[in-house]
This record gives structure tokens, sequence and C-alpha cells, in this order.
């Protein structure tokens, strides 16, 4: 991977792009991969693999590394709507984000109107709560000691997801998506501009989570993490159509990604978030599915379909 000629550390990533190996310094770069592949091995009980890499889970750990990634777009949910092609605007949407802010002091009653949303971080994952306003000053200032503490500080930049670490951290307000209690996101997983997997996902309180695995055509699929099973039911013949479009106009260009769709209570579809490293490479899959959604990506593609510079 370093010494032969093609090796991709001999290469420069063009413009607007960066991989793990531009990101890290040679020092640290070793130091990195042992770290993530410590949690790997401690999910899949195997190392993952760099040279060759063959399962969707090894892949996902190689992309973390070398695949190229458009910054500081990637991870930033700020920039969320960049990832929509013009020809897909009329599918899909963002949420509206009602107050952003690099200052940990979250707008108080009566400077948001009444309402439903997502107080956010910017970057990484968890970094939420469901806030319903008018709240009290008490309520803001104490949101605004806890957050404050997710833009002082990285994310897992230790374990090789660089990217949420390369653009300025933000405190974000989003209106939220529909009336129910938890959120239904539908993840859909594109490869090669196809759907691979539809994945439902919905938070609860805290950490917890319930969530269900759909083929293409929406058939249910096996467990495969032993996780509570989402509750929700089907929308409409539509919202499936543009949710579908929406994933593969987005999920094109891209190469491989994951696309998460919120509806809203007229089954409108919006865009929550677009995804590099889905799961970090240690979401726990059935061998049959992590073979066969690695035999699907092809890494070569990754490469290909971009212009590095000579190094």
């Amino acid at each position: 991977m370093i010494a032969t000629r093609a090796a991709p550390f001999r290469k420069l990533p063009p413009d607007g792009y960066r991989r793990g190996i531009d990101h890290f310094s040679a020092s640290c770069i070793p130091t990195v991969i042992s770290i993530a592949a410590k949690q790997f091995y401690y999910v899949h009980r195997r190392f993952p693999d760099l040279i060759t890499p063959k399962r969707y889970s090894d892949k996902i750990f190689w992309a973390k590394f070398f695949r190229l990634l458009k910054v500081p777009e990637a991870g930033n949910k700020l920039l969320t709507s960049s990832f929509i092609p013009e020809g897909a605007s009329d599918l899909v949407r963002c949420p509206p984000i009602v107050w952003h802010s690099p200052e940990a002091r979250i707008p108080r009653a009566g400077e948001v109107e009444p309402g439903t949303y997502y107080l956010k971080a910017n970057l990484g994952a968890d970094r939420y709560r469901r806030l319903t306003y008018p709240i009290t000053d008490a309520q803001a200032d104490a949101l605004d000691v806890e957050f404050a503490g997710h833009i002082a500080n990285g994310y897992n930049w230790w374990l090789g997801e660089w990217w949420y670490n390369v653009f300025r951290r933000e405190l974000l307000l989003e209106q939220a998506i529909g009336s129910a209690e938890y959120t239904t996101s539908w993840n859909f997983l594109v490869i090669a501009g196809e759907v691979a997997l539809i994945i439902v996902y919905q938070k609860l309180e805290g950490a917890a989570f319930r969530k269900s695995y759909l083929s293409p055509d929406y058939t249910p699929l096996p467990d495969q993490d032993g996780s509570p099973v989402a509750r929700f039911e089907l929308p409409s013949q539509n919202a499936r159509e543009r949710m579908t479009a929406a994933a593969r106009a987005i999920g094109s260009p891209l190469g491989f990604v994951r696309v998460d769709f919120l509806l809203d209570d007229d089954d409108r579809p919006y865009l929550g978030e677009v995804t590099f490293t889905p799961g970090n490479a240690v979401a726990r899959l059935s061998d049959e599915l992590d073979v066969k959604l690695g035999s699907m990506w092809d890494l070569n593609t990754e490469i290909r379909d971009k212009t590095f510079k000579d190094g």
C-alpha cells in the first residue's frame, strides 16, 4: 500500500476532496488505524482487511482512510442540501433550519416561533435534543452547558472519522418533520446508483432505538443485530417512489452512500442526512448480508471516478 508505484500514498487528492491518509500525519495514522481496528475486532471478532477488502464492513473501514470525500460538505449537517442534485429538487428538500451559530447560546423563548424542533450539533451522531418551544430560561441555560461540549470537542477523530473535524463546529435548530412522538428515519443504502437496502430507524429516549431491515421493495428482512424491531406503517406508494428516486439521484454521483429521509404527516419526504461510512464499520450484520453488500460495492470505481494528482 505504500511501496508500489500505484500506491494511494503516492497520489494527491483532487481539489475539494480529501482522504484519511491526507488528513492524518504519517506519525499519527498507524495509531488511528490500530485503535479503529481494535474497535472493529471487538465487534466482529476479526481484524479488517485493508489490502483486499471484500465484505461490506471491511470496505467501510477502508473508506475511512482511502476514500475520497468532498470537504467541507461531507458530514456537515448545515451543508446536507448541497448533495441534492438540481434535478431532484422537486422530489425532496431539507428540513428548515431556523437558527445556527458557533456560539453555545441557544434561542430563548420568543426568539423562535412556538413549535417542535431538534437542537443538534452540525457534526457527529447522537448530539441532539427534541425541544418544544417555548422553553424556560433554565432549560436553555442547561442546554447551553450540555451543547457547549459538543462544539468544543471533535467527533471520533481517533476512530478514523476525520471528516467531521475539518469544518467549523456549530449548533443548529431544525424544524421537526411530522408530529409523531418519535421520528422514523427511512435510510436508503445506495450502491452504484441502486438501492441495496432500506433501514427503518427510530430514535427513542436517551440512547435507545428501534431498527428494522427491508429489501429495496420494502419486504422485511431478518433481524441483523438483535436490536428492538421498529414499529411502523409503510408509507404511501407515492412516498416510496419519491424516496427511491431521490435516493438514487443523490447516491448515483457518490458511488456508495446512505441517504436518510424523514416523512411529514402528508408523506412528503425530507432529506435528513447523507452518511458516507454508516455504522463506522462496527454495525453488526449477518455474514450473508455483509458479503452480499460487499460484492455490490466496487472500490475501484471509488478511485477511477476522480482525477488524482501526482504526489
